[in-house]
C-alpha cells in the first residue's frame, strides 16, 4: 500500500506540475488529473484519500490564487468520483453531487481567500479573473495568434471579465461536468484492464438526460427574454450548463450510430476531433441531444418491429 501511496502522489503531483507550467498541456490534459485519484481510491480503498491531501498540500506550495481553486477542484472531483463509484451511486446522482460539492467548495474557498487578503469577495474574484485573462492573452501570443486578433481580445478584456464573473456558476459547473465525463471515459477502461471494479452504468451510447431538464432549458430561455439583468444572468447560466448536458447526449447518439454503422476507429477519432475543435459542430451535436427528447433517434425503450 505504501508503494501505491507514493506512486499515486508522485503521478498526481507530476500531472499538476505539467499542467501548471505548460499552458497548452493545462488546456488539453487538466481534465485527466482526477484519473490517478480515482484509480488509487478504487485500488487501495480509503487510504487513497491521503494522495488527494498530499497533492493539495503540494498545490499550496506552488502558490495560491486561482490556480489553487482550479487544481483543488480537480482533486475534489477525483476523490469524490472514487468514493461514490465505490458505493455504486447512479451516474446522474453522482454527477449532480460532485457539481454541487465543487461549487460549494469554490464559494467557501473564495470567501476564505477574500478574508485573508482583506478584500471583498467580488474584488478578489475580479482580480483573479483579470489575472487569468492576462495569462490567456499571453498564451495566445506564444501560440502565434495573429496580432490583430490578440489586440481585439485585449480591447474587449473588460467586457469579457464582466461576462465571466456573471457566468462563473456555469463555468464551474460546466467544467466539472466535462471533467467528470472525460474521467469516466478514461477510468473505465483503465480499471477494467487492471481487473478493478467499475460500476455498471450500462452502455454509455444509450445514455439520455432526464426528461425534466427540458423544462429547465425552456425556463432559462424565458428568463433571457426578460429585461431584468439578474434574470438574464440566471437564464444564461442555466442555458450554458444544459447545453453541455445535451452535448453529452448528442455525443452518445453520435457514438451509437458510428457503432451501428461499424465506422472504423480512425474515422471516429477524426470525427470526434472535428467536433471538439469546431464550435458549430458542438452546438449542432447539443441540438441533436436536445431534440432527442422528442424524436428518440436511437429508439430507446421502443419494442423491436416484428420480423
Amino acid at each position: 500500500m505504501t508503494k501505491d501511496l507514493v506512486t499515486g502522489t508522485l503521478v498526481t503531483c507530476l500531472a499538476v506540475t505539467v499542467c501548471a507550467l505548460v499552458p497548452i498541456a493545462g488546456l488539453m490534459g487538466a481534465a485527466l488529473i482526477p484519473v490517478p485519484l480515482i484509480y488509487y481510491r478504487v485500488k487501495i480503498g480509503r487510504a487513497g484519500r491521503i494522495i488527494a491531501l498530499a497533492a493539495a498540500g503540494y498545490i499550496l506550495l506552488l502558490g495560491g490564487g486561482i490556480e489553487f481553486f482550479f487544481f483543488g477542484a480537480l482533486l475534489l472531483i477525483g476523490i469524490l468520483m472514487g468514493e461514490l463509484m465505490e458505493r455504486n451511486w447512479p451516474l446522474e446522482k453522482m454527477t449532480a453531487v460532485i457539481c454541487g460539492a465543487v461549487l460549494a467548495a469554490a464559494a467557501v474557498g473564495l470567501y476564505v481567500f477574500s478574508l485573508a487578503a482583506d478584500q471583498g469577495m467580488l474584488e478578489t474574484l475580479d482580480i483573479g479573473v483579470r489575472r487569468q485573462l492576462e495569462l490567456t492573452v499571453r498564451l495566445y501570443r506564444e501560440m502565434g495568434l495573429p496580432q490583430e486578433q490578440v489586440v481585439f481580445i485585449e480591447d474587449g478584456l473588460d467586457l469579457i471579465r464582466q461576462v465571466m464573473i456573471g457566468m462563473l456558476p456555469a463555468l464551474v459547473i460546466g467544467s466539472t461536468l466535462i471533467s467528470v465525463w472525460v474521467c469516466l471515459l478514461t477510468a473505465r477502461p483503465v480499471l477494467r484492464r487492471r481487473g478493478l471494479p467499475f460500476p455498471d452504468y450500462g452502455a454509455l451510447d444509450q445514455w439520455r438526460a432526464p426528461e425534466m431538464l427540458v423544462w429547465g432549458a425552456i425556463a432559462s430561455g424565458v428568463l433571457l427574454l426578460l429585461p431584468n439583468l439578474a434574470a438574464k444572468t440566471v437564464g444564461l447560466n442555466g442555458l450554458a450548463v444544459l447545453t453541455i448536458v445535451y452535448f453529452f447526449q448528442g455525443m452518445a447518439i453520435v457514438a451509437y450510430f458510428l457503432q451501428k454503422k461499424q465506422v472504423p476507429r480512425i474515422a471516429r477519432v477524426v470525427l470526434y476531433g472535428l467536433i471538439a475543435l469546431q464550435q458549430i459542430l458542438m452546438l449542432a451535436v447539443a441540438g441533436v441531444g436536445f431534440f432527442d427528447t422528442w424524436f428518440n433517434f436511437r429508439k430507446i425503450g421502443k419494442p423491436l418491429a416484428p420480423a
